[in-house]
């Protein structure tokens, strides 16, 4: 007979588990508590504007490719991807820029700007990150069940070759002499909710991966991936109910059979997958008596990823001088990220992502219109910080650098705005303290086989997808957590 699993949650992992584990011959049920399906890739939508509110831009697009073979489907023949080159230009406190190309002639031309003479240590950089890149994928994919799973020999020795255990920025500052050049090889922990003073210089190849393979955009946005993988699920056969909350994770002789929803509904199945969050999963969909591993007091312990502040900008004219993707340093690095990370306090001078995506992508805006959007990396609320006094301070600071670096009539343009706060992740993902890229920080004891794992230890027949449990965050890890939930699953019930 046909096994049956229900998915708490609509995100990138649970639309990519179901599709593989509706391929595989589960009859699947999706339940997601917002009306939109997507969590933390989603959109706003008003007044002609169109703007992701999570992830912009992917990377390892093979990773997306991958996801779609397993399903029997062709990723580049249901959307249109734009590579972006430059991949980011970097705007520098003083009114400096640089473009971050993904050809090398480019990037050396680029960087021998800031650091004459840089372009053999930039070479050699690029080199070692491609070993630590290679090096962590072995780490990547694959199921973790004993500790020895990690003990894998070669690996220890490339960890030691490749220096991947030393402190990432301290690490990019043996090949850069720049400040200015340090900071713009050393952001991409960030993603990681990790400050490059905190993180593993394992995590440069992100930035390897980033340049060498290059960054993708699809058309229509991020979004636009989730909308095919709902159309996909509708083709599949895969039941999906949005606008409906769970409420707990029903357990019976140790065994999860169902889900019981806001309204009292209990969903029966023969396996329960959480794609909400981990650590809320644990907190507020289980029973305390059910929990052996994750105690409040243990997930209280973890060390949490950074939240975002986001304004969003539709502006009645274009920017032809704005690349797609760019960041603002500010100038005092260390100060901006010791806030966001150790203080957990609003730093003064907020660094930022900027994106202008309606270069690429004329459709997110109205004829002649650009959309910008803001994204810049904040305490979570871990921290004891009154968001009704921060926000608008955090507002006019952006605005004040927008008026330096883009335009200094900015505001007069402005048709539409919104911001997106900390709570906000809170409010609409049940994310914890509003963390915004994925709740636990890439820390070396929060990876691989220290990162909670795809199948719980304390209750039969409950697994887990998404950024919480392995690989970690990102769109692309998240992808892959999919395929590793398959992998446990053909092996837990012999398929």
């Amino acid at each position: 007979f046909m096994k049956s699993v229900v998915i708490i949650g609509a995100g990138m992992g649970g639309l990519a588990a179901a599709l593989r584990l509706r391929r595989m011959g589960f009859e699947v049920t999706v339940i997601e508590k917002l009306k939109r399906p997507g969590g933390r890739s989603n959109i706003l939508q008003e007044q002609g504007f169109r703007v992701d509110i999570g992830p912009t831009i992917l990377v390892m697009k093979d990773t997306f490719e991958e996801t779609y073979r397993a399903i029997g489907q062709d990723l580049n023949q249901r959307i249109q991807f734009k590579p972006l080159d430059p991949n980011y230009r970097i705007y520098y406190h003083d009114g400096t820029y640089i473009d971050l190309y993904n050809g090398m002639a480019k990037l050396s031309a680029e960087v021998e700007k800031v650091e004459p003479g840089v372009t053999e240590r930039l070479f050699r950089f690029i080199g070692e990150s491609a070993k630590k890149y290679e090096l962590g994928m072995d780490f990547v994919v694959r199921n973790y069940d004993h500790i020895t799973d990690l003990a894998n020999p070669m690996a220890g020795v490339r960890l030691v070759q490749t220096s991947s255990y030393q402190n990432l920025y301290g690490q990019v500052g043996k090949f850069f002499k720049t400040d200015k050049l340090r900071k713009a090889f050393s952001f991409h922990s960030m993603f990681l909710g990790l400050s490059p003073f905190d993180s593993l210089a394992m995590y440069s190849l992100i930035t390897y991966a980033d340049l060498v393979e290059g960054m993708h955009y699809p058309m229509g946005g991020i979004y636009s991936i989730i909308e095919d993988m709902v159309a996909l699920c509708g083709e599949m056969g895969v039941t999906l109910r949005t606008g409906v909350a769970v409420k707990e994770i029903k357990v019976e002789a140790g065994r999860a059979t169902g889900v019981v929803l806001e309204s009292g509904e209990f969903v029966g199945a023969d396996m329960v997958v959480s794609n909400a969050d981990l650590v809320y999963t644990y907190k507020r969909l289980l029973r305390p008596e059910f929990r052996k591993v994750y105690t409040d007091a243990k997930l209280d312990r973890l060390d949490y990823a950074c939240s975002g502040y986001m304004l969003f900008l539709g502006i009645d004219r274009q920017y032809d001088h704005m690349r797609h993707q760019a960041l603002y340093f500010s100038e005092d690095y260390r100060a901006n990220l010791d806030a966001i990370f150790r203080t957990r306090t609003i730093p003064d001078d907020p660094s930022f992502h900027l994106n202008n995506p309606s270069v690429t992508d004329p459709t997110l805006a109205p004829p002649g219109h650009s959309m910008l959007y803001l994204l810049a990396p904040m305490p979570n609320l871990q921290g004891d910080n009154d968001w009704n006094a921060a926000a608008p301070v955090v507002r006019e600071k952006l605005y004040r650098q927008l008026e330096r670096i883009v335009d200094p009539e900015i505001r007069k343009h402005v048709v539409w705005e919104r911001e997106y706060r900390p709570a906000d992740w809170e409010r609409d993902i049940n994310a914890p303290y509003g963390v915004a890229f994925g709740s636990l920080s890439q820390r070396f004891f929060q990876s691989s086989y220290f990162r909670p794992h795809n199948k719980a230890r304390d209750i039969a027949g409950l697994y887990f997808v998404g950024q919480g449990t392995y690989p970690g965050i990102g769109m692309p890890m998240v992808l892959l957590s999919a395929r590793l939930l398959e992998e446990r699953l053909a092996k837990d019930y012999r398929l």
